[in-house]
């Protein structure tokens, strides 16, 4: 059945290959590639948030789930500058390498030191309980539209979203 992690990781490597596409100046229309990967990386801290955080405070304290909490605030302060700037200036271009940069060092974290900290501490009953918790929430927030400057972006690559 694999770690319940294996979604997550999934969906980083596909926001990181999202970021790379559109900081390499690769995304034809770069004003909708970033708001479809602001509204993922928005789903996606607050699945993290939902799911994670109570876990993480209860095994590795309060403090540390500050500082995961603390990590995602500052990616959503990257992500609202980014929103009000127009794209391809050169203020945007250094906000959404910041970000870049931000969101990989954070996965890397979450991947080499926060989930194999949970797999040790959490019991088979457990780990299955935050499988169906990461599945439960990860459809209600992708179920739900977002709010979006324009008209709502469609979901794409859903095979990295789903279960």
């Amino acid at each position: 059945m694999g770690s319940p992690f294996d979604s997550l990781i999934r969906q980083h490597r596909a926001l990181e290959a999202r970021l790379e596409r559109l900081a390499s100046g690769e995304a034809p229309e770069a004003s909708r590639d970033a708001a479809e990967l602001l509204a993922l990386l928005r789903r996606h801290s607050r699945l993290e948030e939902r799911c994670l955080s109570p876990l993480l405070a209860r095994v590795a304290g309060r403090e540390r789930c500050r500082e995961q909490l603390e990590a995602h605030l500052t990616l959503r302060e990257l992500m609202d500058e980014l929103e009000v700037l127009p794209p391809g200036r050169p203020e945007w271009q250094a906000r959404l390498l910041t970000l870049e940069d931000r969101v990989v060092a954070h996965f890397q974290e979450v991947e080499n030191a926060l989930l194999p900290q949970l797999m040790t501490a959490l019991d088979s009953l457990a780990l299955d309980d935050l499988r169906r918790d990461l599945s439960a929430t990860r459809m209600e927030l992708f179920a739900r539209p977002q709010v979006s400057h324009g008209a709502p972006a469609p979901l794409q690559d859903s095979r990295f979203w789903d279960g």
